[in-house]
């Protein structure tokens, strides 16, 4: 691939540890096609923004002298004198010129006047570093082997003067470098092949050793041109040799420096430059006279991608500290070219997708997330930051999404303390005067009368109604005037014959004629006298031919048919239909009659009025299915938590308004989706309580394992003196007696200890999390406390204990196949997975729950008896397909169980 930035120039180079900058200082030795002797330094930007192929440059000056290195130092990095730090350059003539990089950007003028020499070298400085962990520290070396120590505070004299001697004696200086981890301790190495590690601050040396490659240390010598520290381990420094006959790369432990840690293999003729990556230690980047420049992976000493191959070698090869993964090289073709590692070919093959190449299996770090979050059950919040000061440290957060619903939920559970009517009712009140709605008004207007106790309760609703008995004051009588009624004219035939009826003691006779002549009071006064069964058949009669409205009603009181006058009377008129059973009715007749009218009026579309009945018959299912038909309507904007929270209010205070606790399986997924949010915004022991509200036995096998699952997150503290909760922190630090140590003369080979991380969590104090203190919550018959651990609850069902009795005959087959599968799935996985064998165990065995209740569909029961015949075939193609198929039509319902059924068949199907 073509580099994506370059500048013509033979040029050592530098790049600014904290700016998009590059410096190039003109390379000694070198002629350009104008046979030009004059040395510049000049910076470029590096602005991969512009479609520009050349560096822009940003400044230059003239040297007195050419380059032999270049380095740039974050000393005074930051400052308004020296916001870029610092440029030191070698020279020819063995001084060493510090220029401050801000007055070449603003092309200050009198530039002389902005350089400072370090004069103390004999001859050319080839070997150059600034102290990473000491910016103010500058190490030199020159062809006499001395090495230089300078104090950028005071650059008159150098600080301290090494120069080996006896075996540690060293001759032209090739390559210094500091210890990443110990900032006094600094290597440096010489063409003669000799390497020397110095303690700086007492000038003495700590160890030396030779390049050689043969078992006698004394010969055959390698001249060593470059050597770097490793930046994760402080007792072990790369080398590189420039040697054609011997270009090695090596990775020595300076405490057995006869015995490679590592070697890599790849250059055919002498290394030139070598630098491991600032910005990810698994890389290195070395060049050699073979015109090959090389990626490494260090930890396998295998080659990750290389430039393309040019007609000269790169000479000076350099990673940027700023952009990662972007790298210069310096070539002898007059050329300095940036180029990004990411597009990159495998072996010089021009492909442009460095993932293809196959060491590169570990992402780089600077693909890697600078920080991390992850949600747990629970509203918890696990996060990392790696550029904080403790970067290897976890942070475990309680968090709450949507606080206004944790206040709004938290009052509520405060306003229902130990579930006492006279608190419900001032519930209830409060919010039929709060909302807005009148559905709403209506609604908790009838749940307060429902908890009312029972001898008003039916009084109440019948004055809510707009029905209810006159005070004695207002009660009047009607009063009729003898004088106002109108003699009948009498019929003397008729008279006659009632009267020899009646002489004869023949009441029936004479009802009949009463009837004939439509004279009903009359039959309706004989029948009385004449028995039970006459004034029974007479009163029958009376009623049939009745045409008044009011009479209907009569009639269903005195034939106690109330039922029949629930399914007759017209819709519009409910309200007289249930004030009329609250009058008449009481026990179960009255639940069955409001059950009835509620199932009479909804197909009516009186959806409300439905509602109310079944709020009065205590039909908690009933009511929570229409109330559920509004869950999915967006309503003034509120969130789906809030109107499921909405729900779960009516819900909760007609649950114990009526003290029921066995629900249907619907408003058993409406408590687990409230219990979900409840988890969600880290209110377990709310979750916890409000689920006691069902019957354990009840429990669905999902939410058997949900409340198990807060069971075990959440451990109820006493409420009394209870402190704050603080965020808990996992400290990733090694303690420390594991920190590690500059051993330069263990008589034991040196590894890398595995760190444990420390078994606790550990609290830190600065970091606080309020929690809200937990009420405790009463149903009307039995105090639930917030104190004792939950009540253990029956495991979830799996294969071989799920309860299979009750399976519908044609199902029976899918529950055998099944069952045969995992068994034959478990034999071939074997104990090593025991995990995975037990949760598939447990997700089918509550398929074979569900099952056993009925409670799947009846699309999805047929797919899958299908499934399984085509298992009994051995047809696991088939088998596939059809989980395929219920996966992308069924996947709400089958989710739970359709993975591990895959997995499975799968693994069945992969052991033919």
């Amino acid at each position: 691939m073509s580099c994506i930035k370059r500048v013509d120039r033979s040029a050592y180079v530098a790049m600014a540890p904290e700016a998009p900058f590059m410096a190039a200082g003109t390379m000694a030795g070198a002629v350009d096609l104008s046979f030009s002797s004059s040395s510049n330094l000049e910076i470029f930007e590096l602005d991969f923004n512009s479609e520009d192929h050349e560096m822009k440059l940003l400044g230059q000056c003239s040297s007195s002298e050419r380059f032999t290195r270049l380095a740039w130092g974050s000393y005074g990095s930051g400052s308004e004198e020296t916001p870029y730090g610092l440029i030191a350059g070698g020279l020819v003539d063995g001084n060493i010129g510090l220029r401050n990089p801000i007055t070449l950007i603003r092309s200050e003028s009198n530039e002389s006047a902005h350089v400072r020499y370090l004069s103390k070298h004999k001859g050319p400085v080839r070997a150059l570093e600034f102290n990473v962990i000491s910016p103010n520290q500058l190490a030199s070396g020159d062809d006499d082997g001395t090495i230089c120590i300078w104090d950028l505070a005071n650059t008159s004299e150098p600080s301290h003067v090494l120069k080996g001697s006896g075996s540690y004696t060293q001759g032209e200086i090739s390559s210094v470098s500091w210890n990443r981890e110990f900032k006094h301790v600094l290597a440096s190495t010489s063409y003669n092949g000799t390497t020397v590690i110095w303690d700086v601050n007492n000038k003495k040396v700590i160890t030396g050793f030779k390049n050689s490659e043969s078992s006698d240390r004394f010969k055959g010598l390698i001249s060593c041109s470059v050597l770097q520290w490793d930046p994760d381990n402080c007792n072990q420094i790369m080398i590189a040799s420039d040697e054609d006959s011997s270009p090695s790369v090596k990775l020595l432990d300076i405490r057995y420096p006869q015995s490679p840690v590592r070697t890599f293999v790849g250059h055919h003729r002498g290394v030139i430059a070598m630098e491991w990556c600032p910005s990810d230690s698994l890389y290195l980047l070395t060049c050699a006279r073979d015109n090959r420049t090389i990626f490494w992976n260090t930890k396998t000493g295998q080659i990750v991608a290389e430039l393309p191959t040019t007609n000269n070698s790169n000479f000076d090869v350099h990673w940027s500290p700023k952009i990662p993964g972007v790298v210069s090289a310096s070539s002898a073709d007059g050329n300095i070219s940036i180029y990004n590692l990411e597009g990159c070919s495998r072996n010089g093959s021009g492909e442009n997708n460095l993932i293809d190449a196959a060491p590169l299996l570990t992402a780089p770090k600077w693909w890697k997330r600078p920080v991390s979050a992850s949600f747990g059950f629970g509203g918890k919040l696990v996060s990392s930051n790696s550029k904080l000061p403790e970067a290897s440290v976890v942070f475990l957060h309680n968090l709450a999404t949507e606080q206004s619903l944790v206040n709004r939920i938290t009052k509520f559970e405060t306003e229902i303390v130990n579930g006492e009517k006279t608190s419900l009712m001032s519930l209830c009140k409060k919010k039929s005067e709060e909302t807005e709605s009148e559905e709403e008004k209506e609604t908790w207007s009838l749940l307060k009368i429902m908890l009312e106790e029972d001898g008003n309760a039916k009084t109440k609703l019948r004055t809510h109604l707009g029905f209810s008995l006159p005070s004695e004051d207002q009660e009047h009588y009607a009063t009729y005037s003898s004088e106002n009624v109108e003699e009948e004219i009498s019929d003397p035939l008729f008279d006659d014959a009632i009267q020899r009826s009646l002489i004869v003691g023949d009441y029936k006779e004479a009802v009949a004629h009463c009837l004939s002549a439509n004279k009903m009071a009359d039959a309706l006064v004989i029948a009385h006298v004449g028995g039970t069964t006459l004034w029974e058949s007479t009163l029958d009669k009376y009623l049939k031919m009745s045409n008044a409205p009011y009479m209907k009603v009569f009639s269903a009181m005195v034939n106690n048919d109330l039922m029949s006058l629930v399914h007759t009377r017209p819709a519009k008129l409910w309200k007289e239909t249930l004030a009329l059973i609250c009058t008449f009715a009481e026990g179960d007749e009255w639940t069955s009659l409001c059950d009835a009218l509620a199932s009479h009026l909804l197909p009516s579309g009186f959806t409300l009025a439905a509602t109310l009945c079944y709020i009065c018959a205590g039909n908690v299912d009933k009511t929570v299915d229409i109330w559920l038909r509004s869950l999915e309507k967006d309503n003034a904007g509120e969130s789906y938590s809030e109107r499921v929270q909405d729900l779960m209010e009516k819900t909760i205070v007609l649950a114990l308004a009526t003290e029921n606790k066995r629900f249907s399986a619907s408003l058993h997924k409406l408590f687990e989706s409230y219990a979900e949010i409840l988890a969600s915004q880290g209110l377990l022991a709310t979750a916890i309580k409000f689920l006691k509200l069902l019957e354990p036995g009840d429990f669905s096998s999902e939410l058997s394992i949900l409340r198990e699952r807060f069971s075990q997150s959440f451990t109820p503290a006493p409420v009394t003196n209870a402190e704050p909760s603080r965020t808990t922190l996992v400290s990733l630090n090694p303690p420390p007696h594991q920190q590690r140590t500059m051993d330069f003369h263990s008589s034991t080979r040196y590894t890398n200890a595995t760190y444990n991380p420390p078994p606790g969590l550990h609290l830190n104090s600065k970091i606080h999390q309020t929690v809200v203190q937990q009420v405790e919550l009463m149903v009307p018959a039995q105090r639930v406390a917030v104190q004792p651990p939950p009540a253990p609850v029956a495991p979830p069902p799996t294969v071989q204990t799920a309860d299979t009795s009750n399976v519908p005959a044609h199902q029976k087959h899918i529950v055998a196949t099944l069952t045969r599968l995992f068994k034959e799935t478990s034999d071939t996985l074997g104990p090593a997975k025991k995990r995975d064998i037990e949760g598939i165990s447990r997700k089918v065995g509550s398929l074979f729950a569900k099952l056993n209740n009925e409670d799947i569909s009846k699309h999805a029961a047929e797919k899958l008896s299908l499934l399984c015949q085509a298992l009994d075939k051995h047809d696991f193609v088939a088998a596939l397909q059809i989980q395929a198929h219920l996966a992308s039509t069924e996947w709400d319902e089958c989710n739970f169980w359709l993975l591990p059924l895959k997995q499975m068949i799968k693994g069945r199907q992969n052991v033919r």
